[in-house]
């Protein structure tokens, strides 16, 4: 195998192949509950942000609102303190590369906006052009919760990638 197919965009080095090392993680080894993973994406007029999370769910249908928990040292956070608003994007599971490369670099030295095929929607929001889902988001409450916070936002846009419907959710475990 040649040394360029063992590297992730972002110059984040493949997992394991057979006879190398593996890239491994405690939120993955020691996770409890199989789960989603998708990427809170937060625009502001000075900086633009991607982060890997699997910590997300739908809270209610009326009004049509969801959950996300952040760690509180992130760059991500902090953008979404400034803005009140962010993207959660569904990706699926051909996306392991994208959720890897973006879960393991800051944000605050590197900037992973500009390795993804974003584009904004109406409102401004960032939407990832391969992904499943987009959903466009206003923060209604923040909780915070040990050492992350809980935003509890509205749904204000949402697009669905119909030529991606076959495929299912990438996973934790597919990490």
């Amino acid at each position: 195998m040649c040394a360029a197919a063992r590297v992730r965009p972002f110059g984040i080095p493949r997992a394991k192949v057979e006879g190398e090392d593996s890239l491994t993680s405690p939120y993955i080894t020691d996770s409890i509950v199989e789960g989603a993973v998708g990427l809170v994406i937060v625009n502001t007029q000075k900086a633009s942000n991607a982060m890997t999370v699997s910590l997300f769910s739908e809270v209610a249908h009326h009004p049509t609102s969801l959950w996300v928990s952040i760690a509180r040292k992130t760059y991500t956070h902090e953008l979404i303190e400034q803005v009140g608003r962010f993207s959660v994007i569904i990706l699926h599971r051909n996306q392991k590369d994208t959720a890897l490369a973006c879960g393991l670099k800051s944000g605050r030295e590197f900037d992973k906006c500009a390795y993804l095929d974003l584009y904004p929607g109406p409102a401004g929001f960032l939407f990832l052009g391969d992904g499943m889902a987009s959903t466009a988001c206003s923060v209604r409450q923040s909780l915070p919760v040990g050492d992350h916070t809980l935003f509890i936002a509205d749904i204000l846009e949402s697009r669905m990638n119909s030529r991606r419907s076959h495929l299912r959710q990438l996973l934790l475990s597919d990490l």
